[in-house]
C-alpha cells in the first residue's frame, strides 16, 4: 500500500499545485495603466501605477494608486499631485489645476513609496479620463509622470 501512495503521491501534488496556481491566475487584478515618472528638475526617478477595480461596480470608483521613487536626495519630503483631465485623449493639459493626495519621505538610500485607494462617486463603467502625476521635493525635486488614460470598471 505504501508503494503505491508514493507513486501517486507526485501526481497528486503536481495536480494540487497546477489547480492552485488556476485560482490564483483568475484572482490577479487587472494591471491597470502605469508610468514612468522622470525628474524636470532636481534628481531621482520612480514609477506610478494606477489599477482601477471593480469593487462597487458602477456605484463608486475605486482605484489603486502606488507610487515608488528612487535615487532622490535622502530625506527629501515629497507632496504628490494629481491631475485630472477631459476629454480622454492622451494628452495632458492640466488645465483644471492639481489636487495634492499627500506626502512621503524619502529614506537614506533616496527611496520612498506612497500608496492610495481612489474612491469617487460614480461614474458609468467605461467611463474615461486621462490622468497624470507630479511629485514635488522640498529640495526643488520634480517628476512627472505621462499622461494615462484610465478605463472604469
Amino acid at each position: 500500500m505504501r508503494f503505491h501512495f508514493l507513486r501517486r503521491g507526485p501526481i497528486l501534488l503536481a495536480t494540487a499545485l497546477l489547480a492552485a496556481m488556476s485560482i490564483i491566475a483568475v484572482a490577479k487584478a487587472e494591471a491597470g495603466v502605469h508610468s514612468d515618472l522622470t525628474a524636470v528638475t532636481g534628481q531621482g526617478e520612480g514609477h506610478v501605477s494606477v489599477s482601477p477595480t471593480a469593487r462597487d461596480r458602477g456605484e463608486i470608483f475605486h482605484a489603486q494608486v502606488t507610487l515608488n521613487v528612487h535615487g532622490a536626495t535622502p530625506n527629501t519630503t515629497f507632496t504628490v499631485e494629481r491631475f485630472i483631465d477631459q476629454p480622454p485623449d492622451g494628452i495632458c493639459t492640466e488645465a483644471g489645476g492639481g489636487v495634492v493626495l499627500g506626502t512621503f519621505t524619502t529614506s537614506q538610500g533616496g527611496a520612498g513609496a506612497f500608496h492610495f485607494e481612489r474612491v469617487s462617486p460614480s461614474e458609468t463603467p467605461g467611463f474615461q479620463f486621462d490622468l497624470d502625476f507630479h511629485v514635488v521635493g522640498d529640495d526643488g525635486t520634480v517628476l512627472v509622470s505621462d499622461c494615462m488614460t484610465v478605463t472604469m470598471k
